[in-house]
């Protein structure tokens, strides 16, 4: 049996933050941010990720209300679209979830490792990069519900 992984993924209309599991499912590891206005092709980029890295499924922040019920609107449609590209484009199971603060989680934690300056300017790469990190309490989140169920 071959060794696959798990594909977390921060959803923005923007950037798409990606992390991946190791083949052990244990731990979650951010990969890159995909920008999706300067590359709009972005099921091109994630159809060799998932390729390369033997993944088995994807995991999808989804929006909740901090009550853990689903929040209609605009976010949510969005993600519900996305998710439905990914299950057409890939046939792979696509699992939700909750990314409630997950961004101001990965901003605290770059903060924390001086990873990124207050007051800086180049506010796209920092977005980027909490993108990214947001991806992997994401996927991280999901790998220790699966431990905890097992």
């Amino acid at each position: 049996m071959r060794a696959t992984t798990i594909l977390g993924l921060d959803f923005g209309e923007r950037r798409i933050g990606v992390a991946l599991s190791d083949s052990g499912k244990i731990l979650a590891t951010g990969l890159t941010t995909l920008d999706c206005r300067r590359n709009p092709d972005y099921l091109s980029a994630l159809a060799e990720i998932i390729r390369e890295e033997d993944v088995e499924a994807i995991v999808v922040g989804y929006p909740l209300r901090t009550d853990g019920k689903v929040a209609a609107g605009g976010k949510t449609e969005a993600v519900d679209a996305f998710i439905d590209k990914l299950e057409a484009a890939f046939r792979l199971p696509v699992h939700r979830e909750d990314e409630s603060f997950t961004s101001q989680l990965a901003s605290q934690s770059l903060q924390a490792r001086g990873k990124k300056k207050k007051g800086r300017r180049d506010y796209g790469r920092d977005k980027a990069e909490i993108d990214r990190v947001a991806a992997c309490f994401i996927l991280q989140d999901y790998l220790d519900s699966l431990r905890a169920s097992a």
